[in-house]
């Protein structure tokens, strides 16, 4: 068996950067300080799917306002200065040695590009456990146009490049493109994990294989399938 990562929700705790981009968003604009969201409501709200256009009505923005503030926290969520308030899991180094240890193949596959994805593997020192060629990204200037359609290629990419079997193949992701992009793959199995940016109530309604919470989880439905 050998698994596939997500990267942001599965390995790294976006939360505070994509809060922080929010109250960014903000700046600039008519918003009443008393309905700026507190990062628990606005995390809340995110994970299941409210728009960023949605919050931005939320915290008492007008319609244009909304629009500009949306717009403007797309591109402040990878802001540079942001993405240093990323968080490793408190799980990840574990699961690392250990499938290491087993000589498990693992890897990444996210829409992230390229010096993102390995401003977060220096920044937290994941070298020790992915060498470059099992980090399979987007190119710094691409621009997505659907983003289940460009996961479900890098996906198969990665099984290509690595010579690995599709259906000996697990994926873990925390959204809806993970989920349908794992199955257009044809991996063997779709894992939902409910820390990223999708609650436990959404991944649900996109029945994945198995739901868990952390990667604690993961490895022991890993090693019970493994054992049979």
């Amino acid at each position: 068996m050998n698994l596939c990562f997500d990267f942001d929700g599965p390995i790294i705790d976006v939360s505070e950067r994509y809060y922080r981009a929010y109250l960014g968003s903000l700046k600039g604009t008519n918003s009443n300080k008393n309905q700026i969201l507190t990062k628990e409501v606005f995390w809340d709200l995110k994970r299941n799917r409210i728009t960023d256009f949605e919050i931005s009505l939320m915290s008492g923005l007008g319609t244009n306002d909304s629009k500009s503030s949306a717009e403007a926290r797309k591109e402040l969520s990878f802001r540079t200065d942001l993405l240093e308030l990323d968080r490793l899991f408190d799980d990840i180094l574990k699961t690392f040695e250990y499938l290491k240890s087993k000589k498990i193949t693992f890897f990444i596959v996210t829409l992230r590009r390229q010096k993102q994805l390995l401003h977060a593997i220096n920044q937290f020192k994941l070298s020790k456990y992915l060498d470059d060629d099992h980090l399979f990204c987007l190119n710094d200037n691409h621009k997505i146009t659907n983003d289940i359609q460009e996961k479900q290629i890098l996906l198969v990419s990665a099984l290509n490049k690595l010579d690995l079997s599709a259906q000996d193949t697990w994926i873990i992701g925390d959204t809806e493109t993970d989920i349908h992009a794992g199955r257009l793959a044809k991996y063997g199995k779709v894992i939902g994990i409910s820390r990223g940016i999708r609650s436990k109530e959404q991944l649900e309604i996109l029945k994945p294989d198995y739901l868990v919470n952390n990667l604690t989880e993961v490895i022991s439905i890993f090693q019970g399938v493994s054992i049979e």
